[in-house]
């Protein structure tokens, strides 16, 4: 990893970490996960559509839900978040719980788009059970899989 995509993903786990102490996000949170995941600015135009209320109702519902539809289906009712972006936020604010959905992981692992909650919910369970066996982070598991792909012809 590049250095300066390192320090944006430590910058982005620092402004993380404070929004699940916080126990929810604010739009300005929102707007960084959609610039660290997604490099156009469409996202970000997107995201904007989201009232600072909104987004901190959604995600104090999202990080607080103890069912798994109610946790990832929350933040897919904000404008710009789809199942990849919604993985991120679980993803930083649930560290050791939740992959990152991404295509290039999904291809390792034989899935593809278009992404349902029956895919995501398989997709995580695969990836927990892999990380424990293994005895890896979420993180590094969600590195390998992703490089994995990008090394494939």
């Amino acid at each position: 990893m590049k250095e300066k995509d390192a320090k944006k993903e430590r910058d982005l786990v620092a402004l993380m970490l404070i929004a699940s102490k916080r126990g929810h996000m604010t739009r300005d949170d929102l707007f960084a996960v959609a610039e660290w995941k997604w490099r156009g600015g469409r996202t970000r135009q997107l995201c904007a559509d989201n009232t600072e209320p909104e987004v901190i109702e959604i995600t104090t519902s999202s990080f607080r839900a103890t069912s798994e539809r109610l946790r990832i289906g929350a933040l897919l009712s904000l404008r710009g978040v789809q199942w990849p972006m919604a993985s991120v936020i679980l993803h930083f604010i649930f560290p050791d719980r939740y992959p990152i959905l991404d295509v290039r992981a999904m291809n390792t692992v034989g899935g593809s788009p278009p992404y349902t909650y029956e895919k995501w919910v398989e997709y995580v369970d695969l990836c927990r059970r892999t990380a424990t066996q293994h005895g890896v982070t979420m993180r590094t598991l969600d590195k390998a899989l992703w490089a994995f792909d990008k090394g494939s012809p």
